[in-house]
């Protein structure tokens, strides 16, 4: 036996001579204290399963996965603290990187030698041969002290430092707890607002159909003024805005509003509960911060790291989280300012509620979810500096070196106390709300009982597809499709059910279009049928759509009418089945998939593009058949104009946005059924588009070679730009004037290297004219038809464009200069240099019609005044636009605008 229970210390005893019924009674408590816990956990889990709160209770669970790993960190320093005990280092190394000075630690020293608690961490530092505690398997000090060496740590360090690591990880448990159930009571009166709007006083006052400006609507006057356009400003206005009323009642309606338009029905308004959607995502992101993550505990390594003396970080580290956190505050009132400029960006009039548009690139690094990183952080370090306050003052008292001034004790108390009220009821709301401005919408947008029922579609999915795939099917959806039908080969029979001819999906600014699918009547199917398509992202170009997509809106559906009465698609197919018959009148037996693909493009090319839609699904041989270049060599949509209002902001410009769908609708449509044979594209003037739009023409029409441009207010320089970086073999431009052309003439020159016609509808002054000579100096074929016209540039274009063959300055007002709007006539100069020109088209005459038009508008010419046609002629026969295309006639017109 190691020692008599007389001779030894009542403090070192051990079991050999400890009573049996107080090691039991011990153990007994430790149990019932263990099983106590547990208990009270489980009846809490249960509580929050019964309650649906299935996010909480991950958390929960969460929790006691960070209880389990304090139960390892545990039991690894009680089976190996004899062991590190025993690793020994020389005394130069022991005596260095002490938390406080050796005349400190020897007077700590002396005054813990007869106390009864044992703290004497401090101690270690400066020696451990003269402070040692002696336990079963110690001795490690005495074997160092022998060798002339200290300790790395002693074990009463390592008992010490046991239960800081405790202490840590359960004063951020509770500390989070608090701060996230003071969060969910600030967020209380949210559930008001979500009332409010399902009111009729809510409706009247949001009135979708009412004009209003956007800097009289209240959620302008609260961020639009002069210092919402200054990068400096911004921040310091919202750094002083998130203490009063980080979350208004205006700034709630907005954001609920845009986000429901961006990833929803807009009949989804008073239907969706947008305040129990945030809170299923704050439960969510309350399993992130209520766990300690590797990045975390590295974190508090680096914190117990820089407690050394002459560092002073008991005097900088509580500023630390402060100062991140007043960060994160302000980059979100300065996200919600800059959306709000965004919508004066767009024009000065909104419709009803002012729309919102989020984007992941309003955050930092486009990561939304590094906001959640850094509230993170500042509770942990929050929480750390607390319990490090706490377990040093429970360890070595007051005073000590940790504490040798009580201000620093009151300045770390007040400052745990600031931060935990500014996260708790300032930072963390606003962060509920406005991390769902992000460009996608979480997974929590679906309650338990969707999220289910979707996982286990997925599920069975998945394993029908393996099914599938071992039987050699080619696809799941191909089962409901027969190879040969059994009504004779005429597929009239199957196109019976499919009653309207366009899709009438919703889709939100959030999803994107893509084409890259090798299966063709696969995508056609998810095109035409309105399923949300899941794929990799590939940084294509993608065209965001106007509207949200339904509750409903991922099921399979046969298409739905787009206008009331009769429809012509039976009559046409009819003349589809008779000529086919026809056509082929020695191949009665053959299949109809088997039909010769001239005779299925003569037929189609009959057909506008809302008829061809539901006849390209008929079999994979005529989807090729309806993508043919014979039929979508030009795609004229000159029949298409937009609804706008000119205003007095940039970009002078509004436009209903049932405009901005009916164009979205059509080009996704345009561009799933040509598959990139489009060579000819043609816009009616006044149609206003997006950079979006033009950026997704672009990317699906590689081979385009003539594009007749709309009006472009809304399309910016890198708009314009991209697109004809990818228009290699563009040859033919139309477009209107623009301030500052030599951007767009460079991209072409760079670009298009068979770039040769320019026709150009408005101003042209000496600088479109200096621009033209200097990028395109091989132009052969310019027309500056209806347009304004200065003399000096006209002389300019005259005598610089030597390749020039061709041009036009029909109907124009010629001026001496813009400056001096003085009518000019063309000279014997201009005459003769013109006649050097092949073709030359003038036209002055006072008994023209046109020209009249061009004096009386004073050189603007109002193309919505006139003629849907006057703006498509042209002198020059290359440049004439004729006649509109049938592949989207009046028909389509009045069907997408009934719809």
């Amino acid at each position: 036996m190691a020692g008599g229970g007389s001779s030894s210390s009542s403090s070192d005893r051990t079991l050999e001579v400890t009573p049996t019924w107080a090691v039991a009674v011990v153990c007994l408590v430790l149990v019932l204290i263990s099983m106590i816990i547990e208990h009270v956990i489980d009846l809490v889990g249960k509580w929050l399963k019964k309650r649906r709160k299935k996010a909480l209770y991950e958390s929960l669970e969460k929790i006691k996965s960070e209880l389990m790993l304090m139960g390892f960190i545990s039991l690894l320093l009680t089976v190996g603290q004899s062991l590190i005990s025993k690793i020994c280092v020389p005394k130069s190394v022991g005596d260095s990187w002490h938390p406080c000075k050796p005349g400190e630690e020897s007077a700590t020293t002396s005054a813990d030698d007869h106390s009864t608690t044992g703290r004497r961490l401090l101690q270690d530092s400066v020696s451990a041969g003269a402070f040692r505690r002696i336990l079963a398997g110690g001795g490690g000090s005495d074997k160092c002290a022998e060798k002339g060496k200290v300790p790395l740590i002693s074990t009463d360090g390592i008992h010490q430092l046991h239960i800081f690591i405790f202490v840590l990880a359960v004063s951020h448990v509770l500390y989070c707890i608090s701060t996230m159930a003071l969060g969910r009571l600030k967020m209380r009166r949210w559930k008001a607002w979500e009332l409010e709007t399902k009111t009729a006083e809510y409706q009247f006052s949001h009135d979708p159909a009412r004009f209003r400006f956007a800097r009289e609507t209240s959620f302008g006057r609260r961020h639009l003024s002069f210092w919402s356009k200054s990068p400096v400003l911004i921040w310091i206005v919202c750094f002083f805005r998130q203490f009063v009323r980080s979350v208004p009642k205006v700034d709630y309606l907005t954001l609920r509003h845009g986000f429901i338009m961006a990833h929803l029905a807009p009949q989804s308004s008073t239907k969706f509960n947008f305040q129990k959607y945030i809170k299923r995502s704050l439960d969510e992101d309350f399993k992130v911060v209520v766990g300690i993550s590797p990045i975390i505990w590295f974190f508090a390594v680096l914190l117990l790291l820089t407690n050394i003396h002459g560092l002073h970080s008991y005097l900088w580290l509580p500023f630390i989280p402060l100062f991140v956190i007043l960060l994160v505050g302000t980059k979100l009132q300065v996200i919600i300012t800059r959306m709000a400029v965004n919508i004066m960006e767009r024009g000065d009039v909104v419709k009803g509620v002012p729309i919102v548009q989020p984007a992941d690139d309003l955050f930092w690094f486009n990561r939304p979810r590094l906001l959640l990183f850094l509230i993170h952080f500042v509770l942990f370090q929050n929480a750390f500096q607390l319990g490090f306050l706490a377990w040093s003052w429970y360890e070595f008292g007051y005073p000590s070196c940790f504490h040798q001034n009580i201000e620093d004790i009151i300045i770390r108390i007040s400052l745990g106390i600031l931060i935990q009220v500014l996260c708790s009821y300032v930072t963390l709301p606003l962060y509920a709300l406005v991390t769902q401005m992000g460009s996608n919408m979480k997974p929590t947008i679906f309650d338990e009982r969707v999220a289910t029922a979707l996982r286990k579609w997925h599920r069975l999915a998945r394993k029908h597809l393996k099914e599938n795939r071992r039987s050699g099917s080619a696809s799941p959806l191909s089962t409901s499709r027969p190879a040969t039908p059994s009504h004779g080969w005429s597929p009239v029979h199957l196109l019976h059910y499919n009653r309207g001819e366009l899709d009438s999906v919703q889709n939100s600014p959030g999803r994107y279009l893509t084409d890259d699918s090798p299966d063709v009547e696969g995508r056609q199917e998810e095109l035409m049928e309105g399923q949300p398509e899941v794929e990799e992202d590939r940084g294509e170009a993608r065209l965001p759509v106007a509207h949200g997509v339904d509750a409903h809106a991922t099921s399979f559906s046969s298409y739905q009418e787009i206008s009331p009465g009769p429809s012509p698609l039976a009559a046409n197919l009819m003349i589809v089945n008779d000529r086919a018959r026809m056509a082929d009148t020695k191949s009665i037996g053959r299949r109809w998939e088997d039909m010769d693909t001239d005779v299925l493009v003569k037929i189609f090319k009959e057909l506008n593009m809302i008829q061809l839609a539901p006849v390209s699904r008929v079999c994979r041989s005529w989807r090729m058949a309806c993508s043919d270049p014979f039929i979508w060599n030009t795609l004229d949509l000159g029949h298409l104009q937009s609804n706008f209002i000119q205003t007095t902001a940039p970009p002078y410009i509004w436009v209903d946005e049932r405009s901005d769908r009916r164009l979205t609708r059509i080009l996704r449509m345009a561009m799933a059924l040509s598959f990139g044979n489009v060579t000819y594209m043609i816009f009616h003037f006044n149609l206003y588009m997006k950079d979006d739009h033009l950026s997704y023409i672009s990317e699906r029409s590689p081979c385009l070679r003539r594009l007749v441009m709309p009006a472009w207010n809304r399309i910016t320089k890198d708009g314009i730009c991209q697109a004809i970086r990818r228009w290699e073999n563009l040859e033919s431009l139309t477009m209107p004037s623009i301030p500052h052309p030599p951007y767009i003439m460079e991209e072409i020159s760079r670009s298009c290297k068979n770039f040769s016609q320019l026709k150009v509808m408005g101003t042209f002054d000496v600088n479109f004219a200096f621009a033209i000579t200097v990028n395109l100096p091989k132009l052969k074929v310019l027309s500056l038809r209806c347009s304004i016209i200065t003399k000096q540039a006209l002389l300019l274009i005259l005598d610089s464009m030597d390749s020039l063959e061709v041009l036009n300055i029909s109907h124009c007002l010629l001026l001496e200069t813009l400056r001096r709007p003085v009518r000019s006539e063309l000279d014997q100069a201009i005459l003769h240099k013109g006649s050097r020109i092949r073709e030359f088209f003038h036209c002055q005459s006072s008994s023209c019609t046109t020209c009249k038009r061009m004096i009386e508008d004073e050189g603007l010419m109002r193309w919505y005044r006139y003629e849907d046609w006057f703006w498509r002629r042209d002198e020059v026969s290359s440049l004439d636009l004729g006649d509109y295309g049938k592949l989207f006639d009046e028909n389509c017109v009045n069907r997408l605008t009934a719809s």
